[in-house]
């Protein structure tokens, strides 16, 4: 907007300058000779020529044509940006290609077929929730999730308290989750409380888990049932 207010006021100074030297030229024609006709003459002539440049290059560069064009590249553009950022998992395009309103870095622990400790991104999206690792793209629907919670190692290691309990964490409780952090239970020494984010989900009619140690990440408490809505999801009956 400014150079187009700079370029109206270099076309106008240029007109008036031009208005200015015809006027001088005809209000002083008596003191004029031959040359000083024709040098007055030659300067409005590149005047009008300069003036004529101008207003060109104003029409090139304002016309409703060249306004659709120059948004048509700056489009493109940021079409190619988009692309190109977009393929960083991670981030702010990444989640903008999925929908995604919250992104979380975290470490896996169990239940994707990715290795044990690795780094994923979580992304929260709406109706799924996506996890992410180098190549690999994992999609949960929300209508197989049955429940999101976060716990601690303190909280997990207490269901591990036999070795009629180990079983049954080891088995069921939060699937292979329970089993690793049950396992470490005589060798923590650390004093430090874990914590870790689980997302249980039905998959041919059985619970299965996928959990993630998030101990410093604050906006995992973020993924939540709450924010899905599970409790509308469709009730599921188990028979014992």
């Amino acid at each position: 907007m400014v150079k187009k207010v700079l370029h109206l006021i270099a076309i106008t100074l240029v007109g008036f300058y031009f208005l200015y030297g015809l006027t001088n030229m005809f209000l002083n024609s008596k003191g004029y000779e031959g040359a000083d006709y024709l040098v007055s003459i030659i300067l409005l002539v590149l005047i009008v020529l300069f003036e004529g440049f101008l207003i060109k290059l104003y029409k090139r560069a304002y016309s409703a044509e060249a306004i659709e064009a120059r948004k048509q590249r700056e489009a493109a553009k940021k079409k190619q940006q988009f692309e190109a950022e977009s393929k960083v998992l991670g981030s702010k395009s990444r989640q903008q290609l999925f929908n995604a309103d919250l992104c979380i870095k975290v470490k896996h622990m169990a239940g994707l077929p990715v290795a044990e400790g690795a780094e994923i991104f979580v992304y929260r999206c709406k109706d799924k929730i996506v996890f992410e690792r180098s190549q690999a793209t994992i999609e949960l629907n929300i209508n197989k999730v049955i429940d999101i919670l976060i716990k601690t190692d303190v909280e997990i290691q207490k269901s591990w308290v036999s070795d009629a309990g180990k079983a049954i964490a080891g088995n069921n409780l939060f699937g292979s989750l329970g089993a690793i952090i049950g396992g470490e239970a005589k060798e923590k020494t650390s004093t430090i409380i874990e914590k870790y984010l689980i997302f249980a989900y039905e998959k041919n009619g059985e619970i299965k888990y996928i959990s993630m140690e998030v101990t410093n990440e604050p906006n995992a408490n973020l993924f939540n049932s709450n924010y899905y809505n599970l409790s509308n999801n469709e009730r599921r009956f188990t028979s014992l």
